[in-house]
């Protein structure tokens, strides 16, 4: 009742009144009469009015205080979190009853025992667990994911997040914080990657894994100065196996390669099924000599018949290899070259292996007229940026471009980037062109703006010029120069650039601070997770066009497209899809919560001109 205090001492006084007045009748002494004893307890009322409200304020608070309490407590009771406090000074743990649910000790369990937390934490995570409490108690706020033991045995992630509190010298007193139970995050995750990185049949990595550890060990060659081998190995006569004993035998076959290229190899290089009957191999750190012997020991094993359902069968391999860096500088090349000699190892008679060797003068003629005609492209304007409108799926109206390089050639005509780039990066040319692009890009926004038109341009980056320790400050001059708002420019990076994270989120930082909106480019083609980008300081992360084509055919894209999209949306991150070309494929990213794309299907990259009257009839609020 809000008024309870103040009426009971309200009443109390005249209850104290009648007693007294009742022993002054008792007494009959004339010390005070009636009337002065009424008069005074009538002039005391306020004061007893005010304590009165004094008792209420303060019984409410406390009532509300522990309803807020009860409430706190309430959500993270049995609901994987649990609160902790830890007081520095005392050394005296706190923690939430909901810590029951998540670790199976009771919360006095862990308060009796200081040291209970270290001792059930996974030993190889000690160390996080260390880094993290050091941050802490330096007066940090600090997140950290580890496992842990419940007392049942079975192993935990959790994510503690903790905040330091400090006394008026600025010292830590107290460590406050909330914990989450993520295991199931994290096997979302690693069902994620497995599907991502790894083939169904053969358990063996994939295209998209090999990428990832081919790029890493490029890396590491490139700065050791050391080699490394590519090899591309296809089965011959797999076709007749599979047309002749039916696809259950040829992925049992499939299998059984699988064991043997993997026995032939050292247990540093990584064997992956590339698609089909084709296998590649990256034997890291390497010279002719290793890769040779290598190569002669899977012909070895592949000598024995394969046993198929009672029946022996024979296959051998056709190994083509090419090394790095006589044969090619990028993944790309070393790839192709690699397949270019297997074909030769076929046309030797099979079940052999064949080093590349450059057989087309044509080829290489071209390649150093590109990269000679590099240097003067920029001078004489042969390049161009095309733009290619992004949509907001649900009403198809453009809400940006990405701008794309083009170089029209005056004697090869429009050449690739796919063809350019690469000889460009071999070059050292990539860093001028990309400034160049930069500026372009920044000098054609401020142009649309003056026509009335309010777009944003987002801008590939390579990882060589990403990797520029002065590339964010070169963004600024770029944005001032310009005149340019950074909101108005998005930058895009590929995920080859996580291969060095810790520079990578500092950039990433730094481009954030300037107000520059940036995206991951070609999502799920190269190095991260979305666990790892759930790290770093991005706006949007673009999924590739390999998984669009493939939603409706393949169910594991589909699923895989289905998980990134609700993990995109915990992270709280923009998700575009690139490459659609079919209306279905539109439905299916928006009955599944994608909401923006890019493609074929609304427009290809556009000159400047075009892409402005494109963007004139089909801008949201144009």
């Amino acid at each position: 009742m809000k008024y309870t205090g103040r009426l009971a001492v309200c009443f109390s006084s005249i209850l104290v009144t009648l007693i007294a007045m009742v022993y002054l009748e008792a007494t009959r002494t004339d010390t005070m009469a009636y009337s002065e004893v009424t008069i005074f307890v009538l002039v005391l009322q306020p004061f007893f009015w005010w304590l009165g409200k004094q008792y209420d304020q303060s019984n409410d608070l406390s009532k509300k205080y522990d309803l807020q309490q009860k409430e706190l407590e309430s959500l993270f009771t049995n609901s994987g979190a649990f609160l902790w406090t830890l007081d520095e000074k005392e050394r005296t743990f706190s923690v939430s009853k909901g810590i029951e649910d998540v670790t199976g000790f009771t919360s006095a369990e862990f308060e009796q025992n200081f040291d209970l937390w270290l001792s059930r934490t996974y030993p190889q995570d000690e160390p996080k667990v260390h880094n993290h409490y050091q941050d802490l108690i330096a007066g940090q706020t600090s997140r950290c994911e580890w496992r842990v033991y419940r007392k049942d045995g079975d192993l935990r992630w959790i994510e503690v997040h903790g905040q330091p509190i400090l006394d008026e010298n600025g010292e830590v007193i107290k460590l406050n914080g909330v914990a989450y139970d993520i295991t199931e995050r994290k096997q979302m995750a690693d069902q994620l990657e497995r599907i991502a990185y790894y083939d169904s049949l053969t358990g063996l990595p994939n295209r998209r894994y090999f990428k990832l550890a081919a790029n890493k060990a490029l890396t590491r060659c490139r700065d050791q100065q050391k080699q490394l081998a590519i090899m591309f190995i296809d089965l011959d006569r797999f076709k007749f196996i599979n047309d002749t004993m039916g696809h259950d035998s040829g992925d049992e076959l499939l299998k059984k390669v699988s064991q043997r290229l993997k026995q032939s190899i050292r247990e540093q290089d990584i064997v992956a099924r590339h698609g089909g009957d084709e296998f590649i191999i990256l034997i890291d750190d390497t010279d002719e000599a290793g890769v040779k012997e290598i190569a002669a020991r899977i012909l070895d094993r592949f000598s024995a018949s394969f046993p198929l359902n009672g029946v022996t069968f024979h296959t051998t391999p056709s190994i083509g290899i090419s090394m790095y860096p006589k044969d090619g500088n990028t993944l790309e090349s070393l790839i192709k070259h690699a397949d270019d000699a297997m074909y030769l190892a076929k046309e030797r008679g099979k079940n052999n292996f064949q080093f590349f060797t450059y057989k087309d003068e044509d080829l290489i003629a071209r390649k150093e007229k590109i990269e000679h005609a590099l240097y003067s492209a920029l001078s004489n304007n042969e390049f161009e940026l095309y733009y290619q409108p992004k949509i907001a799926l649900s009403s198809g109206k453009a809400y940006g471009v990405e701008a794309l390089l083009r170089w029209r050639h005056p004697e090869l005509g429009m050449i690739p980037p796919a063809e350019f780039i690469p000889i460009a990066e071999s070059a050292g040319a990539m860093n001028t062109i990309c400034e160049w692009v930069i500026q372009e890009a920044c000098a054609q926004i401020k142009a649309w703006q003056a026509s009335g038109l309010n777009v944003n341009v987002a801008v590939n980056v390579s990882s060589i010029q990403f990797d520029q320790d002065d590339f964010a400050a070169n963004i600024a001059g770029a944005l001032k120069r310009s005149r340019l708002s950074p909101e108005h420019l998005g930058i895009e990076i590929t995920e080859s650039v996580m291969c060095h994270l810790e520079r990578t989120k500092k950039t990433l930082q730094e481009l954030k601070n300037l107000g520059v909106h940036v995206a991951i480019d070609d999502f799920g083609t190269g190095y991260s997770s979305l666990h790892l980008l759930s790290q770093l300081p991005i706006d949007a992360v673009k999924i590739d066009k390999s998984f669009i084509q493939d939603i409706l055919t393949d169910p594991n894209k589909a699923s895989l497209v289905k998980t990134m999209i609700s993990m995109a949306k915990d992270l709280n991150f923009e998700l575009i899809a690139e490459g659609i070309e079919h209306d279905h494929q539109v439905k299916f990213l928006l009955d599944n919560g994608c909401h923006f794309g890019q493609g074929y299907l609304f427009s290809p990259p556009l000159p400047a001109n075009d892409a402005a009257n494109f963007l004139h009839r089909q801008m949201i609020n144009a």
